[in-house]
């Protein structure tokens, strides 16, 4: 008797061990108080599939992506915001260095299990399999003045919404979402086409892309909080009246084939704003005209579908440009640029390439670049000089950002890698994240390309060259073709 008690004791800690896998000798660093994890020994010990674009400096892990110098992680359906970016050194040990304990929340969704970390011994605890119920229900009625889309919670949470057509945005602080039990609901839907999920470990969001036949939105709390309703009103028509439009013009690119078809280049500056000047009088609008033509031509010549912003010495405001491309159903987006600074001590030492993503600013360098882009809103009529977006403003950019975080990551990956090697050198990673205005609205892969250093004596010469231009051409075809497969 005495012996089956024993042998059923056994048994249970067997079982406790194979619900609760340990992960031990891990690669850890420590670092401003912050630990961080060797990504590539943590997926090899974890047993996932990875791919690792070490010059372009992004990391793919099952259907995740990081990108070096980015808090930004995006898997299949749902984006994530660490609050400590990837990084590539950590205490002169090179490797893909990802924070803890908040990376943990991607390989959650991934594994579907619970993951803990104990800094004391620097392991890592799998869990049991993780069911996610914060929202357990979710349910789509249509009414004769629209629909609801109701949602059950655990419990009350704290929620905020923002609506902006063609966004709505619901946050739940506190909150995740399964979003498998969304499964095929945007489908039913008559008044929006889409539903964009972004997870960290604030909050759960979700955005619904309206169509145009919706004209309200409104949120209801029932149960004390424990149910919400969203109310969307379509708009009344008459009974002679077509039926209801398509979805808004600029989602036309949400779900693009694959296929890289159409190519929207964007030469930044023109007209009366000349951009960074640099030795000899050069002009940064000058510079991307050209090459931006030069692009145009070789692309075609490719089978491409290319359009330019302007092909001609205008000025075009920045928010037109993304529009235009979404307007014009581009498949990619890519804005050209030389880099600056000023100060003759640093202009002797500041130089090479750098491809940006539209993501907050990483670096207090990338954002000062990215407020010298932004200038361009000062030159045009009738509006203030802005050159930030507000924290309210990337709320509402949570959606294309979700929609395209992956795609842009992988295209300035490719930028990185065909310019690596070149005649120009790299900037630091060759890859950064900022907050360009010229980027948004923009509902496609997009990247900004600092081309070189315009006040730098060698990178200025070489842009100002036809072989320079006709080189930096090639290597941005190359680089388009390689993400175009």
């Amino acid at each position: 008797m005495r012996f089956g008690v024993v042998l059923k004791f056994l048994l249970v800690l067997l079982a406790s061990a194979a619900a609760q896998d340990t992960i031990a000798n891990l690669q850890i660093e420590k670092k401003n108080d912050v630990h961080f994890v060797d990504g590539l020994d943590l997926a090899k010990k974890l047993k996932m599939p990875m791919t690792w674009q070490s010059e372009a400096g992004i990391l793919q892990i099952e259907n995740s992506s990081w990108v070096l110098g980015s808090a930004w992680v995006s898997t299949k359906d749902t984006t994530f915001l660490l609050p400590t970016p990837v990084q590539s050194k950590i205490n002169d040990r090179r490797s893909f260095w990802l924070p803890l304990p908040s990376s943990l929340q991607v390989f959650e969704r991934l594994l579907n299990k619970p993951l803990e970390y104990d800094s004391a011994s620097a392991k890592i605890t799998l869990g049991e399999l993780k069911e996610l119920k914060d929202i357990w229900n979710v349910n789509l009625e249509a009414k004769n003045n629209g629909e609801v889309l109701e949602l059950k919670l655990s419990k009350p949470f704290v929620a905020e919404s923002f609506y902006m057509h063609p966004n709505y945005i619901l946050r739940l602080n506190g909150a995740v979402i399964d979003t498998t039990i969304f499964q095929d609901i945007a489908k039913k839907s008559a008044l929006f086409n889409r539903i964009i999920f972004i997870q960290d470990k604030q909050s759960a969001q979700l955005t619904l892309m309206l169509r145009d036949n919706c004209e309200k939105v409104e949120l209801i709390k029932k149960d004390e909080g424990k149910t919400l309703q969203i109310l969307l009103r379509k708009k009344q028509v008459a009974a002679a009246a077509p039926a209801p439009a398509a979805p808004h013009p600029p989602m036309q690119s949400v779900q693009p084939s694959g296929k890289i078809k159409t190519i929207i280049i964007d030469p930044g500056h023109g007209g009366k704003d000349p951009g960074a000047v640099g030795i000899k009088g050069l002009k940064e609008k000058d510079v991307v005209l050209a090459v931006g033509l030069k692009l145009k031509k070789k692309l075609e010549e490719k089978g491409f579908t290319v359009k330019l912003t302007r092909d001609t010495d205008d000025f075009i405001e920045l928010a037109k440009r993304p529009k235009m491309a979404s307007d014009w159903g581009g498949d990619l987006f890519i804005s050209l640029h030389c880099n600056a600074i000023a100060g003759k001590e640093m202009q002797q030492k500041a130089e090479g390439f750098k491809f940006y993503i539209l993501r907050a600013g990483g670096t207090e360098e990338d954002k000062a670049i990215a407020r010298r882009e932004n200038q361009a809103i000062a030159l045009e009529s009738g509006k203030k000089g802005k050159d930030e977006i507000s924290p309210a403003e990337w709320i509402i950019l949570d959606n294309q950002l979700a929609l395209y975080a992956e795609k842009s990551a992988l295209l300035a990956g490719h930028l990185v890698e065909a310019f690596d090697g070149g005649s120009l050198r790299k900037l630091q990673t060759g890859a950064g994240q900022a907050g360009f205005m010229v980027l948004v609205g923009a509902y496609m892969p997009a990247v900004l390309a600092e081309l070189g250093f315009i006040t730098h004596p060698s990178d200025g010469a070489f842009l100002a060259t036809e072989k320079g231009r006709d080189e930096i051409t090639d290597r941005l075809v190359k680089a388009i073709i390689a993400f175009s497969r």
